[in-house]
This record gives structure tokens, sequence and C-alpha cells, in this order.
């Protein structure tokens, strides 16, 4: 009996001390988007084709990876809670998630990251 529980204490303290040997050395978890896939992600939004969860998470996480388009996040995330408040931008009644004015807005977005890929720097490997 009192083997037993030796045996299930030990393994016990084994699995607990990987599990934080792995919290530990293991890197947190990164969102990762290129500009390219943000400028579909916008795209598919102002059509109306993406979901409401893609959307919450792209506005939701930082990019730390990339500045100016954690800057263009920013300003998507100004006018999601600028139509949460009632603010110059509404949400619509159909598939497009917000009014009119949203979506004016969005294209301005839309340019501005247009404009940063455009401006981006080709790397050629050779």
């Amino acid at each position: 009996m009192m083997a037993e529980f030796l045996v299930i204490f030990g393994v016990t303290c084994v699995v607990l001390c990987l599990l934080a040997l792995a919290m530990y050395f293991g890197r947190p978890p990164v969102y990762r988007i290129s500009r390219l896939e943000a400028l579909a992600l916008l795209n598919d939004l102002m059509a109306g084709r993406l979901t409401e969860l893609k959307w919450l998470v792209f506005i939701g996480h930082a990019i730390p990876s990339d500045p100016e388009l954690d800057e263009i996040r920013s300003q998507c995330n100004q006018i999601e809670l600028a139509a949460e408040q009632g603010q110059k931008v509404a949400f619509s009644i159909s598939a497009k998630r917000y009014d009119e004015a949203g979506q004016i807005q969005l294209r301005y977005v839309v340019l501005k990251l247009e404009k940063l890929i455009g401006e981006a720097p080709t790397y050629r490997e050779f």
C-alpha cells in the first residue's frame, strides 16, 4: 500500500517537473500574420466573407513582429470600438460587418496597407 503511494507520488512529481520545464523553456504563442494575409483578410471583411472570429482574432492580438502592420490592426480595432459605441460607425445588418461609413474607413485602411506592401523591399536569394 505504501509502495503504491510512493510510485504514484513519484510519477506525479516527474510529470509535474516535466510540465514545469516545458512551460519555463517553451515560448509563448505569438500571432504572426503577413501583410498580404492581412490585406486578404480586410478584403474578405469588406466583401462580407470573413467570419467574426477571424476578425476578432486579428484586431485583438498585437503583432510585435511588424510595427506598421500592428498600427493597421490598431486602426481596425478603433473602427470596431467606434461601431460598438455607436460613434460615426455602426454594424450592418447585411453580410458586411459595418455600414457605409465603416466601409469607407476600411477602404482607407486597405489603401494604407497596400501602400505599405508596395513600399516593402523585395528579397531575392541567389
